[in-house]
């Protein structure tokens, strides 16, 4: 594992080779995926050059709160050893303030007492996430090579920000949404409206049985949109899976999310 910082980002890359990484930086307890929580980050080392460790296997794009990297680690070794495939993931830490911002695909208000509204620079983000952030990362790991496939994933408003990826960029093959923020203010219309990219591979899609309550307006319209956009990606010629599992939002997000990467690398 490697640690790079990309403006005001850090990230981490976890990779087959660890011999070929520099040691981790400090890292903090884990905390969750969706919850945001005032916390300092360790500076991380710088992104050295070296010679590119693999010649070709996949790679995953995973947005998470800075204060979950001790769980991103152990998702990686989790899915690692239950598919016995080589893939890379790449994990891209937000702070609490960004995660309201850069994943935000335009301005909405928040629905949830004592959170900020929503800024909306997730196509901002997305473009240089997908035009800067992409090629520096993929230049070390692969060197001049490609990945076998690219894909996209996250948790909560980081699932939100990758199904929005589906529509707005041709870089990702691969899709994975868990417990995505499906109740986001006119996410609902902009599925209607608009159809996924055409390159799209596979695209899969979770949800807690209670994130999905029809009797609470926010959840019915998270597992409609949700719906909507699983049969977009099945028209755009994706295979698109939805897997509804136990419990609410704030559960089980390491087994969801593992379950998630899993799906992805065996397809």
């Amino acid at each position: 594992m490697q640690s790079l910082e990309f403006d005001d980002l850090r990230v981490e890359i976890f990779a087959p080779h660890a011999p070929f990484f520099a040691p981790a930086p400090n890292i903090l307890p884990v905390a969750s995926f969706a919850t945001p929580m005032t916390q300092s980050v360790q500076p991380a080392t710088s992104f050295a050059t070296s010679t590119p460790l693999l010649s070709s296997a996949p790679i995953i794009y995973l947005h998470a709160l800075d204060f979950c990297a001790d769980s991103v680690g152990e998702i990686y070794e989790l899915v690692s050893r239950q598919s016995g495939a080589d893939f890379v993931l790449a994990a891209i830490y937000l702070n609490e303030t960004q995660w309201g911002d850069k994943l935000s695909p335009w301005s909405a208000k928040s629905p949830f007492k004592g959170v900020h509204d929503f800024a909306g620079g997730g196509a901002a983000h997305l473009e240089k996430f997908t035009d800067e952030l992409i090629p520096r990362i993929e230049r070390h790991v692969f060197g001049a090579r490609k990945p076998a496939w690219r894909a996209c994933a996250g948790y909560s408003l980081a699932g939100l920000f990758s199904a929005y990826a589906a529509f707005a960029s041709d870089k990702f093959q691969k899709i994975a949404c868990v417990s995505a923020s499906f109740w986001f203010g006119g996410f609902d219309a902009f599925v209607a409206a608009y159809s996924p990219q055409r390159g799209l591979a596979h695209v899969y899609a979770s949800l807690g049985e209670a994130e999905m309550n029809p009797k609470n307006p926010r959840g019915a319209l998270c597992g409609e949109t949700t719906q909507n956009f699983i049969a977009k990606c099945r028209s755009a010629g994706a295979k698109a899976e939805f897997e509804q599992n136990p419990g609410g939002h704030m559960q089980d997000e390491i087994v969801r999310i593992s379950k998630a990467l899993l799906k992805l690398v065996n397809s």
